[in-house]
């Protein structure tokens, strides 16, 4: 139900207690290829020369270790799958084990051992909620919803015309712990505010909602039509072209992201694109304006919003249209 509500699907469930004869094999293979020595009974691979200490793989009383596990389970997903890449989401309290996994692969010669990698992150501090000190998930989005449905309250005119206020404080909720979560480098460890991630302004979630939310309803008002021919010739105002370059950069965003594997590149992004919004609202208007210039203008801020929302999207959160 929880993944379910943030939008999350997994093709497959796999743990470690399903990893089969790969443990086995794993264990031979260290053997064959003299990686594996033994030390009052217990088995372990001498990693020293390479700056990472000794790793158990298995204890004198024939117990496996997660490397031993790690490294069955490795074997097994690759003939499975056939992967062209692997990639770990481990804590970064996990580097030294995962450094020790991926040397141990590189040792044993398997030919697919350049294609494993680990997208560490770092801790949350500071998080506590009105039902307790131990902190799951559930109640972290719990709270958050009924956060944003108390500040939506305080808004009673704009309140009752949101046609499903339950819905957009939820999907607000998670836009607010989601943006915090990926607005910095993930191995950064970050302490957890309330008062802050729930903000409408700011480079929080919320805000990002809001720009989106606003450029919809701007679209909606407006005396034309969004009209892809339009001559954009006409939008010579510094501002404008600082919005059409940074909409230009979409791609080269998407593809910097996917290489770091650092959704905060895509945040970041979108966060100085609405600031961008922002500051030429009072002054690029659409409504007022002869037709021409109105449809530069509303080609313009159609073509902002549809790269935050599609960035919001990317980043696992449902754009809001009207709030």
């Amino acid at each position: 139900q929880i993944y379910a509500r943030l939008g999350v699907h997994f093709d497959v469930y796999s743990g470690e207690s399903q990893v089969g004869e790969g443990m086995s094999r794993a264990i031979q293979m260290l053997t064959d290829t003299g990686l594996l020595i033994e030390h009052e009974g217990a088995k372990l691979v001498d990693l020293t020369e390479h700056k990472l200490g000794k790793a158990l793989v298995q204890k004198s009383d024939g117990t496996t270790l997660y490397l031993t596990r790690d490294i069955g389970a490795a074997i097994e997903r690759y003939e499975k799958y056939n992967f062209d890449k692997i990639i770990y989401v481990v804590s970064s309290q996990q580097d030294h084990h995962l450094k020790q996994l991926f040397k141990t692969v590189e040792l044993l010669g398997l030919p697919y051992a350049d294609r494993f990698e680990h997208v560490n992150y770092g801790l949350v501090n500071g998080m506590s909620t009105r039902r307790g000190t131990v902190v799951l998930l559930e109640d972290v989005l719990h709270e958050s919803k009924e956060k944003m449905h108390d500040v939506m309250r305080a808004n009673e005119a704009k309140y009752r015309g949101v046609a499903d206020p339950d819905h957009i404080a939820d999907v607000l909720g998670m836009s607010a712990i989601v943006i915090q979560d990926m607005t910095a480098r993930r191995i950064k460890n970050y302490t957890f505010d309330w008062g802050r991630i729930l903000n409408f302004e700011g480079d929080t979630g919320p805000y990002l909602q809001y720009a989106h939310a606003r450029l919809c309803s701007l679209e909606r008002k407006a005396h034309v039509k969004v009209n892809p021919d339009a001559d954009v010739s006409l939008l010579t105002e510094e501002v404008t072209c600082d919005i059409i370059n940074q909409i230009s950069l979409y791609p080269d965003i998407l593809a910097a992201s996917i290489k770091s594997l650092e959704p905060c590149t895509v945040v970041q992004y979108i966060l100085k694109l609405s600031h961008s919004i922002s500051s030429a609202w009072e002054t690029i208007k659409v409504c007022g304006e002869a037709d021409d210039v109105a449809e530069a203008r509303l080609l313009m801020y159609w073509s902002a919003r549809t790269v935050i929302g599609n960035a919001l999207t990317l980043l696992g959160l449902e754009p809001v249209e009207a709030m």
